[in-house]
């Protein structure tokens, strides 16, 4: 399996990659590839448009070498478009996470990475059929000195309180790595998109495996 981070920010694509590793899978290998020529953050339609080429050419370059590709923006960049170069699998973590969230019969409140994604965020939900369920589109907002976990949490903290959603879906790849820290404060379900991902894509093995195994002769 190929995880994609669409954008061109190196440091979250390892970030992405030491999450990965700390994730044991038994039924697939994981790899974890970055781009070089779209933008660093991808946050409006126009960003979404600029990952296109690049991530198009990375998955047919190498649709022989994997059945299942992650695209690890919680935008979901051109997902529909991309799904019609192969019949390989892709997932999208903003679907999954949402999705996931929405199957267990949970309302959610979307922590986003900044304001300017708001609506865009509202407009994929929708798409998915998952409005319902949609409480709240948040975001962190950093004070000075302040780090990244401490603003995410007081974010879905503020959500929380609020709405009273029965989770939160952390809204951007970057955000990898902190789902068990606000889970561990907040007290109720905090969902990642890259692991609810490499879950699904996990299971899909198994299942497959298990499917292989049985004997109808």
């Amino acid at each position: 399996m190929l995880i994609i981070n669409p954008n061109s920010d190196g440091e979250m694509t390892l970030k992405i990659k030491e999450v990965v590793k700390s994730f044991k899978t038994e039924f697939i290998e994981v790899d974890v590839v970055g781009m070089e020529k779209t933008p660093k953050l991808v946050f409006s339609k126009q960003t979404i448009k600029a990952t296109y080429e690049e991530v198009s050419e990375t998955i047919l370059k190498n649709k022989e070498n994997y059945e299942i590709f992650i695209l690890a923006c919680h935008l979901d960049p051109n997902l529909y478009e991309l799904r019609k170069l192969t019949n390989k699998i892709i997932l999208g973590i903003g679907e999954c996470s949402v999705l996931f969230s929405k199957m267990l019969g949970k309302t959610f409140s979307i922590i986003g990475s900044s304001d300017k994604t708001i609506e865009l965020k509202k407009d994929m939900v929708d798409r998915y059929g998952a409005l319902d369920g949609l409480k709240d589109v948040g975001y962190p907002e950093k004070e000075n000195g302040e780090d990244l976990k401490r603003a995410l949490l007081k974010a879905s903290l503020n959500s929380m309180d609020k709405y009273n959603s029965d989770s939160i879906v952390l809204g951007c790849a970057g955000f990898v790595g902190v789902d068990a820290f606000i889970e561990s404060n907040l007290k109720k379900d905090v969902f990642d998109g890259i692991i609810v991902a490499l879950m699904i894509a996990e299971n899909y093995a198994k299942y497959k495996e298990y499917k292989e195994s049985l004997s109808f002769k």
